[in-house]
């Protein structure tokens, strides 16, 4: 995993922006803004350039992500065919993945590329776990959040499994 900026976070302008993205971000719902200040504090900022591997399907990586710049394409391996990848989505910015990652701690169910020079905001599950003892109150919101977007794309999911049933 390429290092992060630590001192981007704390650029004004930069801070500026990635708190109004997270203010505007689905996953991001019911944070107020000195949440949303707090959480930059347990994040940090990773880049990558374009058609580098974010991380690989199997991967032990345990962070979520938020895209800041650029476009993540997430793609999964045909069971039995590890030559054989299917295109799941592409993401943009103030889109989240990773998550189930950083709740599970299993490895990665999929595989994420930067399809264009990419900026990422990441919590690790390292960050998170100091966010539970730090600020209980805010890792409460966040794990409801992270539930949420689960629950959508579970939802999301099983919508376009019945075409297949």
């Amino acid at each position: 995993m390429p290092s992060g900026d630590e001192d981007l976070l704390s650029s004004p302008n930069l801070g500026r922006r990635i708190s109004e993205m997270l203010d505007e971000s689905a996953w991001a719902k019911d944070l107020s803004w000195p949440d949303i200040q707090a959480l930059s504090g347990f994040m940090s900022i990773l880049e990558f350039p374009k058609e580098m591997t974010i991380f690989t399907e199997g991967d032990r990586s345990d962070y979520m992500a938020i895209v800041l710049h650029g476009l993540v394409e997430i793609a999964k391996h045909e069971e039995g065919d590890e030559f054989s990848t299917k295109f799941l989505v592409r993401l943009g910015p103030g889109r989240a993945f990773g998550e189930m990652a950083l709740v599970e701690g299993l490895p990665r169910s999929a595989s994420a590329l930067a399809a264009e020079d990419t900026r990422l905001l990441v919590l690790t599950r390292d960050e998170f776990s100091r966010m539970c003892t730090e600020n209980k109150s805010l890792a409460l919101k966040m794990a409801i959040n992270m539930a949420r977007l689960i629950s959508f794309r579970l939802r999301h999911t099983s919508s376009k499994l019945l075409r297949f049933l």
